[in-house]
């Protein structure tokens, strides 16, 4: 894991996409824009797509999502690049009609046990 200056901390930015249509393509259609919009960003040291663990029934499970995006920045400095860029601005375009509402969880990493 790269050495931090004390005041600076990962940054997490967690988004939770519900789908208009989970048909095989439409899902590998929008991974695959998440992919080629989202990842690769200057500053990101991990993103990562998946869908929901459908065959975990736990009631604490929260299940109102189908796509999870994780992405973990080296700073807030760097999300906020990230979330103005022109590749975020295509995302949202090319993927609009595609989800009927999305959770975006953001937090400051305090202590990373394993590597990212």
């Amino acid at each position: 894991m790269p050495s931090k200056q004390k005041n600076e901390k990962f940054f997490a930015h967690m988004v939770f996409f519900q789908l208009m249509d989970l048909s095989e393509h439409a899902i590998d259609t929008f991974l695959d824009a998440c992919v080629e919009y989202l990842s690769g960003h200057p500053g990101q040291v991990h993103f990562s797509v998946g869908l929901r663990a459908v065959d975990i029934a736990r009631d604490v499970s929260d299940t109102s999502f189908d796509v999870s995006m994780h992405i973990i920045f080296e700073s807030k400095k760097k999300y906020d690049e990230y979330a103005a860029s022109e590749s975020h601005e295509a995302f949202i375009t090319a993927t609009a009609g595609m989800s009927t509402g999305r959770r975006v969880l953001d937090s400051y990493i305090e202590r990373a046990v394993t590597g990212l």
